[in-house]
């Protein structure tokens, strides 16, 4: 292949032939068929574009730099931002959908590791609730009035609504600090992203075709939230049965 340079006759910057295109304003270079032409993985230049479509020179660019490599760091801040819907955009069905299971699993064992150090702690105060609740079913009164006619709560009142309160604290400082889970999601498909989307390709591109679809992202989500309604306490009755099993222990 001929390797010289060339002015980009857009924006004036000096390119390299080989490119097929300028990197600093990504137009396509005014050079044949022959001289542009590449393949990267086994697969031509046309089939790349064809397959990835809107913003190929970006990915044929990244992977022309990792070429030959199953895994690569390179931030992409469209799946970074938009994540598994940037997936499904691309048409990423199957990876989406092991993606979304797995943060899910990996969400619901963070709770419940936040969850073991507290389990005594609220037992506790589940305990100080029922009788609390045991109290007020039987008739009892959250205020009562002394001979002086001045109100107090009882004990049970006050304990049972001191409870409450701190039960609510604590499970509220471990749904916070589960939340981590989603900006290390985005982190992960923003920087892993194209590599999973090289993969995608190269599984596909001989058997079906790409580009992207706005169609596919708004139905595969439907069928995705539908899907982890119904997997998801499947997923989370194992980890309650852990909880109980270590708190009755």
């Amino acid at each position: 292949m001929t390797n010289y340079t060339v002015q980009c006759e857009h924006c004036g910057a000096t390119c390299n032939l080989k490119d097929g295109y300028c990197k600093n304003c990504w137009k396509k270079l005014p050079c044949d068929n022959e001289q542009s032409d590449f393949i990267i993985d086994g697969i031509g230049q046309s089939e790349w574009e064809n397959f990835i479509d809107k913003n190929a020179d970006r990915y044929i660019d990244v992977y022309k730099k990792n070429e030959g490599r199953k895994w690569f760091l390179h931030i992409n801040w469209a799946a970074m931002f938009f994540g598994l819907n940037w997936m499904l955009y691309r048409k990423m069905n199957k990876i989406t959908f092991i993606s979304y299971f797995v943060f899910a699993l990996l969400s619901v064992v963070l709770s419940i590791l936040l969850f073991i150090p507290h389990i005594d702690e609220m037992k506790a105060l589940n305990e100080d609730i029922a009788a609390y609740e045991a109290y007020l079913e039987d008739g009892g009164q959250m205020i009562i009035y002394n001979s002086y006619g001045a109100g107090y709560s009882p004990e049970v009142v006050k304990k049972g609504a001191a409870a409450e309160k701190e039960l609510f604290e604590i499970q509220v400082d471990i749904l916070l600090n589960s939340l981590w889970i989603i900006p290390v999601q985005c982190i992960f498909i923003g920087l892993l992203g194209d590599a999973l989307y090289k993969k995608h390709i190269l599984k596909n591109i001989k058997i079906k075709e790409g580009g992207t679809s706005v169609a596919n992202l708004i139905g595969m989500r439907i069928l995705l939230n539908f899907v982890s309604a119904i997997a998801e306490p499947f997923i989370i009755l194992p980890m309650i049965f852990l909880v109980l099993g270590v708190s009755a222990g």
